[in-house]
């Protein structure tokens, strides 16, 4: 095509070129591609010529690329990465720009790229760790590792700064903030927090959202018309293009490890782009951490309170009861009552201070099986507590792990508490049984009963029963309405 334009001298010259040029027509199709494009793209332009050139491309990207079409319409000329899929299944990578014009009535898009990684030899080579990895391995705080892996991205290659941005909290509505920096002046991470931005508002922000990695020639430009706040805070630097990894937790783009880069600079060296891909890896798993750590505190917390409310709340109830005993044996003069009181506020408070230890340390001693538990808290309950608790346990349980035994036992031991507690209840019945493929536990009261569906309807306690049921992986039911008696059913799937 370009010979019957009469630029032969233009063709030798693409063609001894050591770099990749292409054009496309507006249908997708290959129009030219020179020998240094075609050992890249893995085939020679003979079989090409007239082929969707989108399939020559991973999947997941060619959406991208007919974005950065109607980008490029509009005069967009800048560098970008994209992953060619050879015949053989192999991929490399390549950095490239190009723009769109028309040629009499035809649409072309003419583009250059050359090869960062997938061939020759040295694609095979590791890239050295460095602090921040080194950091992640040891357990280091999180902003210590981030802070090490921004002066890397800056250390190890030309980029002026490095802005690596997360956001504060997804509830927050991605709001990013500046966890870590290199080379910046003072009072970014103000300058960020006050610019408000998300991900998808930093230049080339659609495409990071969708997990893109951004070459941007007019980086400056970009973030001059998306936050010019911010830009002007970092006008000093005399930076013109710029490189966006895009970070990732918890299969969702999150962040960015944005890099400043000179004017002199056009695009990045394979070796750039490998470590900067290697430090983005590293950001997203420190992150990732940090969110397993909040999460692993929070559940932590759940079971303190739990633990808190099922053990001692029972007992600091018994205790004030044996309390009250006592002051009326000292009323009446019954010497009896007092004693019996005294040795019951003795064993109950060794009972709570074991009761707070297991709880703090999440140590518990050797625990009875299901059903040795709930005898004993039917057992327990009677004596101790004056409400008599008929246990029924079918025949042929099956054989219950230790962590469902607890949570089931407790779930009992916080239902019978609240029939002493609450349901003025003359009786209870604690029940255990098989109901198809479920474990079933039930404990009944002929007391006061109450409204479930009214403010207050169970407080703590039920939420925390709530947590056991589902931690066990089944659900609890409450059935109860004023003057008819309460009726708790909680149903686990059987083990194994």
């Amino acid at each position: 095509m370009l010979r019957a334009l009469g630029l032969d001298a233009l063709v030798d010259l693409l063609e001894s070129a050591n770099y990749g040029v292409c054009i496309t027509g507006e249908d997708h199709s290959w129009v030219y591609l020179n020998p240094a494009g075609a050992a890249v793209i893995g085939r020679p332009f003979a079989e090409l010529a007239g082929q969707d050139y989108l399939q020559s491309f991973a999947e997941h990207e060619r959406a991208a690329l007919l974005e950065l079409e109607h980008d490029q319409r509009a005069g967009d000329t800048g560098f970008y990465a994209n992953t060619v899929v050879r015949p053989d299944g192999s991929e490399v990578g390549i950095t490239w720009s190009g723009s769109v014009l028309r040629v009499g009535d035809r649409e072309l898009a003419p583009a250059v790229f050359h090869p960062t990684f997938g061939l020759g030899p040295s694609d095979t080579e590791a890239v050295v760790p460095g602090a921040a990895a080194a950091g992640i391995a040891e357990g280091a705080p999180v902003e210590e590792v981030l802070a090490s892996l921004a002066r890397e991205a800056v250390d190890r290659s030309r980029a002026l700064g490095c802005l690596l941005l997360a956001e504060a909290d997804e509830a927050d509505g991605g709001r990013l903030l500046l966890r870590a920096s290199a080379g910046l002046p003072p009072g970014t991470g103000d300058a960020v927090a006050e610019a408000g931005l998300s991900v998808s508002d930093l230049p080339g922000g659609e495409l990071l959202t969708a997990g893109r990695l951004l070459l941007l020639s007019d980086g400056r430009q970009r973030l001059e018309r998306s936050s010019p706040p911010l830009a002007e805070h970092l006008a000093g630097l005399c930076w013109q293009g710029a490189a966006a990894l895009p970070l990732h937790r918890g299969g969702r783009t999150v962040g960015c490890l944005l890099l400043l880069m000179p004017a002199s600079v056009t695009a990045p060296t394979k070796s750039e782009l490998t470590s900067w891909s290697a430090l983005g890896a590293h950001a997203s798993v420190a992150l990732a951490d940090e969110q397993l750590r909040a999460q692993a505190a929070e559940l932590e917390r759940r079971r303190l309170g739990r633990d808190l409310h099922d053990s001692l709340s029972a007992s600091l109830f018994s205790l004030h009861a044996r309390a009250q005993a006592v002051r009326r044996g000292l009323a009446a003069g019954d010497g009896e009552l007092v004693a019996a009181a005294a040795r019951d506020l003795e064993e109950l408070s060794r009972q709570a201070v074991a009761e707070l230890r297991a709880t703090v340390t999440g140590i518990r001693g050797g625990s009875p099986d299901l059903a040795g538990a709930l005898t004993d808290l039917a057992r327990t309950c009677t004596a101790r507590d004056g409400l008599p608790v008929r246990l029924r346990l079918a025949a042929g349980l099956p054989a219950v792990d230790a962590e469902h035994t607890e949570h089931l036992a407790r779930i009992a031991a916080e239902a019978l508490h609240n029939c002493v507690k609450h349901a003025r209840a003359g009786s209870a019945e604690l029940a255990l049984e098989v109901r198809g493929s479920e474990l079933v536990l039930t404990v009944a009261d002929d007391g006061r009963g109450f409204d479930p569906g009214a403010p207050r309807g169970g407080g703590h306690g039920q939420r925390t029963m709530r947590e056991r049921a589902l931690l066990c992986g089944g659900w609890l039911h409450v059935d109860s309405a004023p003057g008819r008696g309460t009726r708790l059913v909680v149903r686990v799937p059987l083990p194994g």
